[in-house]
Formats: C-alpha cells, sequence, structure tokens
C-alpha cells in the first residue's frame, strides 16, 4: 500500500488525477502528426537560412543629382544700354571662339573698329624694321567714336618714330663730326711737320745769330746789317714756330669740342629714342586696353566654339536694358559630368568607384528606365546647402557615366544642361541575413 498517497489532502488527490489523465491523453497522441510538426519546423529553417543567405539587396545613399558638363554653357549679358544688331546669326546658329554677335548702338563705326583692332593685334612694338611698313598699313581717315583720340595719339606717334628714323639727324650730325675729327687730326699731323720745320729753321737762325754776335764788329763793315738780318730772322723762324704751336693748340681744342659733342649728341640720341619709343609703347598699349574696353562695353561675342542660344526673341533695333542676358554659348563637345550633393548622413560608406543609378526628373524611371553612374570623386569637407527642411551639410561628388545618357532600357536621353534628378549611389549589396543579424546585434548591445 502507498503510504504517501494516504497522507495526500483531497485537493492533492485531485491534482493528481487530473495529471493522470492529462499524461493519458499525451501518451495517446498521434505518432506521425508529431514528426510531421517538426520536419516543417526544420525545412522552414531551412528555408529561412538558404534564402537569407542568397537574397542580397544593395545599401543605397541617396542625394540630389544636377547634369552638367565640364565646360559648362556661358550667358552673355549686355554692359551697357542701347539698341542691338544683330550680324546675321539666328538661333543654334554654330559660332567659333571671338565671332561677333550682336553689337550694342554705339558712336564707333564697327568695321573700322574691328580693322584697327586686327592691324593692332599683328602689329608688333619691338620690332622695328615693321614701323615704316605699318604707316602704310594703319588709315588715317576712321571713325572710332571715343577711340579716335587714342587711335590718332598712336599714329602719331608711329609716324613720328619712323619720321626720325627716316631723317636720322642724329646720325648725320655724328658723321659728321667724325669726318670734321678726322680732317682736323690730319691738319694737326700737317702743322706738326710744319712745327717741326720751323723748329729746325728757329735752330738754324738762332746759330746763325750766335755766331754773327761772336764775331768781332771792328772787323766787318756789314757787321750791323748782318746782326740785324740774323736777328730779324731768328725772330721772325721763332714766331712761325709760336704760331704754329698756338695753330696745334687750336685744331686741338677743336678736336676736343668735336668729340664732346658726338658724346652729347650720342646722349640726346638714345634720349630721343627712348622717348620715341616709350610714347609708342604708351600710346600702343592704351589703345589696345581702349580696343578691348570697348568690345567688352558693346559686343557680344562667342568666347569658345559652340552654338548660340537666344534667350529671347531679339530683333534688330531692339533695346536692351544693361545687364539683361541676351544669349547663352552652349559648348560644341563636352565630357557629361553628374554633381551629387550628398547628405552627410550615411556617407561615410560611399567610395570612389561605387556604382550610381540616376533616374532624371524630365525622364521618369519608370518609362525611360535609370543611367548608370560611377562615383569618380568626393570632396573632403562638407559643405551646408538649404533645402525646403531646413540646413544640411552635404558633400560634393563628381560621377562619371561612362554609357552617356543611355539608359538600362536601352533608351538614349537627349542631354540639357542642368537636368536635375536623384541619385541612388550603391554601397554595398548585403544578404538578407546579414541584415537580420545586424538589427539583433543592434537591439542586443
Amino acid at each position: 500500500m502507498n503510504w504517501k498517497l494516504l497522507k495526500l489532502k483531497p485537493e492533492e488527490k485531485e491534482n493528481l488525477n487530473r495529471s493522470e489523465e492529462v499524461s493519458d491523453i499525451i501518451d495517446r497522441m498521434p505518432t506521425s502528426f508529431g514528426k510531421w510538426v517538426a520536419r516543417a519546423v526544420i525545412i522552414f529553417t531551412i528555408l529561412l537560412f538558404t534564402f537569407g543567405w542568397l537574397i542580397k539587396y544593395p545599401d543605397v545613399v541617396s542625394g540630389q543629382i544636377t547634369i552638367n558638363s565640364n565646360t559648362a554653357p556661358i550667358k552673355l549679358p549686355a554692359h551697357t544700354s542701347g539698341k542691338i544688331e544683330l550680324l546675321n546669326v539666328t538661333s543654334q546658329d554654330t559660332v567659333k571662339e571671338g565671332d561677333y554677335i550682336a553689337i550694342i548702338q554705339n558712336s564707333a563705326k564697327t568695321e573700322d573698329i574691328r580693322k584697327v583692332a586686327t592691324l593692332i593685334n599683328e602689329f608688333d612694338p619691338n620690332e622695328y624694321k615693321t614701323f615704316k611698313r605699318a604707316c602704310t598699313l594703319f588709315p588715317e581717315k576712321v571713325s572710332l567714336g571715343e577711340l579716335n583720340m587714342k587711335y590718332y595719339s598712336f599714329l602719331s606717334s608711329l609716324k613720328s618714330i619712323t619720321d626720325y628714323a627716316d631723317d636720322n639727324q642724329y646720325e648725320q650730325q655724328q658723321i659728321s663730326l667724325l669726318e670734321g675729327i678726322k680732317w682736323r687730326e690730319k691738319i694737326l699731323d700737317e702743322t706738326k711737320n710744319a712745327l717741326n720745320i720751323s723748329t729746325e729753321n728757329l735752330e738754324i737762325s738762332r746759330k746763325w745769330l750766335d755766331k754773327y754776335s761772336s764775331l768781332n764788329k771792328e772787323l766787318i763793315t756789314t757787321y750791323e746789317l748782318e746782326i740785324d738780318k740774323s736777328k730779324a730772322d731768328y725772330l721772325s723762324a721763332k714766331q712761325n714756330n709760336q704760331n704754329l704751336i698756338k695753330e696745334m693748340a687750336s685744331i686741338e681744342m677743336q678736336i676736343a669740342e668735336s668729340r664732346n659733342r658726338l658724346s652729347q649728341l650720342s646722349v640726346e640720341r638714345r634720349e630721343q629714342e627712348r622717348k620715341l619709343h616709350l610714347d609708342l609703347f604708351a600710346s600702343y598699349h592704351d589703345l589696345s586696353d581702349q580696343l578691348k574696353q570697348w568690345e567688352q562695353t558693346y559686343v557680344l561675342k562667342a568666347p569658345f566654339d559652340g552654338q548660340v542660344e537666344f534667350l529671347k526673341f531679339w530683333a534688330n533695333g531692339q533695346f536692351v536694358q544693361a545687364g539683361t542676358d541676351v544669349f547663352c554659348i552652349v559648348p560644341k563637345e563636352n565630357v557629361i559630368l553628374g554633381q551629387v550633393l550628398l547628405p552627410a548622413v550615411g556617407a561615410g560608406k560611399v567610395k570612389t568607384g561605387s556604382n550610381v543609378s540616376i533616374k532624371l526628373d524630365d525622364y521618369p524611371y519608370s518609362e525611360f528606365g535609370a543611367i548608370k553612374g560611377i562615383v569618380k570623386s568626393i570632396s573632403l569637407i562638407t559643405n551646408e546647402y538649404e533645402v525646403a527642411q531646413g540646413k544640411i551639410n552635404t558633400y560634393l561628388v563628381l560621377v562619371d557615366m561612362p554609357d552617356g545618357l543611355v539608359t538600362n532600357y536601352g533608351d538614349e536621353l537627349d542631354f540639357k544642361y542642368e537636368i536635375g534628378g536623384q541619385a541612388d549611389i550603391i554601397v554595398k549589396d548585403r544578404r538578407l541575413i546579414e541584415r537580420l543579424f545586424d538589427n539583433l546585434k543592434f537591439n542586443t548591445k
């Protein structure tokens, strides 16, 4: 007999009876159903892990993108107010760098301005040999408006230096002085020879005078006459000798004065040439600067090769207000680039070479598809950018498009400057199971 059961309270005996009934029911459960449930749980778990490993989808960092090119189009504004004159150019015409598109009305004659500008560009103020030919090329009668004074000042300087070279006054004076010096040096040599002869004659006269002076005057009846004659010859020879010495000194002084004048002429010549050249340089650069200023003020011209776009419907004689954008020059050949403003949040995952999916606002994604891009560069610092929600910090990301504007649907989109859209930068393909464990790790740590 089980004494433990006899000692149990009535409530405990009732619970025991119930447990036995439950155990009896459990023992009588069908064995095949339990195996089926176990197999289903195992298969579901295996499928979950298998698909969690096989299924991958990328992490994406998104930002706003603008499609542009390496050479941006340039708008040409009017720098002064006045009536516009179109120069046979229509919208979307091809233009070359430097081509005139339109002129704002002014007092100058455009043909004269362009002719003078061409001559000035070809003129070299350092090439002295070309000055004479340049004088014949530059016209004497032109209508340059406010540039007339600058032009005629330059032309006067050019003619002055050309006349100076033709007249050659300083060189002629120098040649004349050199010839005079040579002639005087020749006379000086002859005078020196005459002085030598005169000196010999003086010595002879002095000897005869000494000889007659030493004789006894009582023995010679003509003593007085001979003495006077010898003395007269001696004095005449001495006077002639002194005259030759004075003549030599005078010639040497004339030669010295001529050499001094020659030096002065060299200095005056250099100063005159320097002054003429400085005047030419100053007037040349002044005219050149004024021509550029005139062109900048009144001319609308192409800064590079491309196509001209009219920003309004312009007609000849229409008034243009200063500061108004008149034309836009679109570059002919460009490398298309994407410029992305990437929010700083999550930007650390973006690397150079990451793939980019570009969806443009002008071409709906569902109809045209997306464009493939590759991250080319990422700015090192952020820049504050204002959006509708407020100010955010963004990185500047350049995106290359190796296939151009060809979408994944095979459509080639037309290029337009500053088309906006969304850029989804694919940073990494991650498995579903990795994301599950990332959530578990985030929740547990």
